[in-house]
């Protein structure tokens, strides 16, 4: 908190300083004085520099005893340093007055003198360029506080703060003028705020710079979506335009009539337009419904056209596997299983579908179809919509 006025004298004048510091208050002043005689202690030091560091003029008590106070020249000293606004106040006259002060107008308060008069005169120099020197306390606590802070640079001057103070700098007209420190402490602030607004830039370019990656990356996968949803949409359209018929009765439907020969349009037309699709989904799905379906021998060409295709894609083995051993060829059902739980290892290494593909494997090395009817109706209820056994 600042205060108006610091008054340093020397204890054997202080009736006439209590009658001052009464006639100060009683005009709104706030004062800062210490009453107490004590030893001059570093924690009581303290405590006197920052009460001259807070107020905004200093008023120096002339008398013979404060003239030769080893504490009321310290006192002096460090309002000096602080390039504080300086009244001497003469109580009584005084021989070898420092001439720090011999610059200085003084006013007096001798016995001789009037008081009323002088504590205007005294009220009017407190007064002088008030909001400059109010500036000057402020950025004397501030930059004091930093150094007592170790130059933390939390404690120095940003935005608004720091602005008012850049414009201290250029009143080199203004008295008391800024101190060493507060200039250093002005500039220090400004570096500093440079550089946090560097960090900030640079940040903010790092964030840029991310958020590109990101739109980049999203943008490649939409592409990929995207390609892949018209590869789906071409897969579709290929198995459409082959099959007017797979429209309007369905895929279950479908095999029906090649099982019993009513399809409308020709069957090895039907499986080539399938593989010139070249599409692997479209080739394996043919497969696995179409060996669902019953007809495992037709539609084992489009089996070994999705393997062509995808051969990374352990479905591909696992529908021709079904086809191979509902045709009784063991050996090379066992192979397609075997290698079907090799891709699916690499890949999602789901360990259910490999347990399922042991089994078979298992059974169909000791000769025993493990695809009985009550296992293909379950496929085929799983895979096939609105499937009902006939």
């Amino acid at each position: 908190m600042s205060n108006d006025v610091f008054i340093s004298y020397s204890r054997r004048n202080k009736t006439f300083v209590q009658k001052l510091n009464q006639a100060l208050v009683e005009k709104e002043r706030q004062v800062w004085v210490d009453w107490d005689d004590i030893p001059l202690t570093a924690d009581w030091w303290a405590e006197i520099q920052a009460g001259i560091e807070g107020a905004h003029s200093f008023v120096f008590i002339i008398s013979p005893d404060s003239v030769a106070s080893k504490v009321c020249g310290q006192e002096l000293d460090h309002a000096i340093a602080c390039n504080k606004r300086i009244i001497p106040v003469v109580y009584r006259n005084a021989d070898s007055v420092p001439d720090s002060l011999s610059h200085i107008n003084w006013l007096f308060f001798r016995d001789s003198d009037g008081f009323d008069t002088a504590l205007k005169s005294l009220l009017e120099a407190i007064d002088t360029d008030l909001d400059w020197i109010k500036a000057h306390t402020r950025l004397t606590v501030r930059a004091q506080e930093w150094v007592k802070k170790d130059h933390n640079e939390s404690y120095l001057l940003r935005g608004d703060d720091l602005a008012e103070a850049e414009k201290l700098l250029g009143k080199v007209d203004k008295k008391p003028r800024l101190t060493l420190l507060q200039s250093q402490y002005i500039l220090n602030s400004r570096r500093q705020q440079e550089a946090d607004r560097q960090r900030e830039l640079e940040a903010a370019q790092r964030l840029a710079q991310e958020t590109q990656a990101r739109l980049e990356a999203e943008e490649m996968r939409s592409k990929e979506q995207a390609e892949a949803a018209a590869k789906l949409r071409q897969r579709a359209k290929m198995i459409i335009g082959a099959l007017a018929a797979f429209i309007v009765v369905g895929l279950a439907a479908l095999f029906l009539m090649i099982r019993t020969g009513d399809l409308v349009v020709r069957q090895d037309s039907l499986i080539q337009s399938i593989i010139d699709s070249e599409d692997a989904v479209t080739n394996e799905q043919f497969c696995w419904f179409g060996t669902l379906n019953g007809v495992p021998g037709d539609v084992l060409p489009a089996c070994d056209k999705a393997i062509e295709l995808d051969p990374k894609y352990s479905s591909v083995y696992e529908s021709r596997g079904l086809a191979l051993a509902l045709l009784g060829n063991y050996e090379l059902a066992i192979k397609d299983f075997q290698k079907a739980i090799e891709v699916e290892r690499v890949t999602d290494n789901d360990e259910d579908l490999v347990n399922e593909w042991d089994y078979y494997i298992e059974q169909l090395q000791n000769g025993q179809d493990p695809f009985d009817d009550d296992l293909l109706a379950e496929f085929r209820r799983d895979n096939i919509p609105n499937f009902q056994e006939e």
